[in-house]
């Protein structure tokens, strides 16, 4: 292989890599965004609304079981639902240009009073049907106020996001564009279209394997270490220090992408040496 070709070689690897990594952020970073801001806040102040309409029933002595179910709420899959439901209108609006529109989420937050209801049920066996009758009726004459707290929540959010001289518009920006379906689509093009052209330019057959097989482990290595690993970390310690709790904003999932690209690049290396065997037995066999 030439000296040009070498070049060209590493240059599409370089492509591969990043586009991977485009493609990828692509795919995650909704579920990290919703994850951090539904930690960062939502999720206490939809558990903190609830527990203050019930709060009554409690006694000095008590008031134990409502923190165990406010932090089941702040759990709650439905509170995930609720600002990913937010965050697509964000998006929405931020890609129209318009005002942000409230959000329905009176769905949601029904199934959050249910699911609610039955652990204050199970956790509080003492609560008599006529008290829990009335809790129940409490928490509902609260959730018009929960959705309107969010929405003008998550109204002055967007208008941060909105304003393009701010830190928060300044990302806002970038993870419309991350998110769209053009960038998506492109991305994900340019991953088989440089893909392709490595195995091509690789000769021997198994070369271009191996290239493919080195860039998927570095793929999976940026994706599974230095995102899923000390991007967690990191983004820990910093919400510890900056918002005296710890966010999980879900870089998990970082690290499970990154596994299966290693595990594809441990395979295109497999395939190569096989490749690499046989033709080699295919040499031996015609000396």
């Amino acid at each position: 292989m030439g000296i040009g070709k070498r070049i060209l070689s590493v240059l599409i690897g370089i492509l591969f890599i990043i586009s991977v990594s485009v493609l990828g952020g692509s795919l995650l970073a909704k579920q990290v965004l919703v994850k951090a801001i539904s930690q960062a806040g939502i999720d206490t102040a939809i558990s903190h609304r609830m527990m203050d309409a019930v709060f009554g029933y409690a006694g000095a002595d008590d008031t134990q079981w409502i923190a165990k179910i406010q932090n089941k709420i702040e759990k709650n899959e439905e509170v995930q639902k609720i600002t990913e439901k937010v965050m697509d209108e964000m998006v929405n609006d931020l890609s129209k240009g318009t005002g942000y529109k409230d959000v329905d989420i009176s769905k949601e937050l029904n199934q959050l009073l249910e699911d609610s209801m039955k652990e204050i049920k199970d956790s509080n066996p003492e609560l008599t049907e006529d008290m829990l009758k009335l809790m129940k009726q409490q928490l509902k004459d609260e959730m018009d106020d929960v959705q309107d707290v969010l929405n003008s929540y998550a109204s002055n959010l967007y208008g941060n996001m909105k304003d393009t001289s701010t830190i928060q518009g300044k990302v806002a920006r970038l993870y419309t564009t991350l998110v769209s379906t053009t960038c998506r689509a492109v991305s994900g093009a340019a991953v088989l279209l440089f893909a392709i052209l490595t195995v091509l330019l690789g000769y021997p057959r198994h070369r271009g394997l191996f290239s493919l097989g080195v860039e998927s482990l570095i793929c999976g290595g940026i994706f599974a270490g230095l995102i899923g690993v000390m991007g967690s970390r990191t983004m820990g310690f910093l919400s510890d220090k900056m918002l005296g709790r710890t966010v999980d904003i879900g870089l998990k999932s970082y690290f499970w992408m990154g596994c299966i690209f290693a595990g594809a690049g441990v395979i295109f290396l497999l395939a190569g040496f096989i490749i690499k065997w046989k033709d080699q037995k295919r040499i031996d066999v015609n000396e």
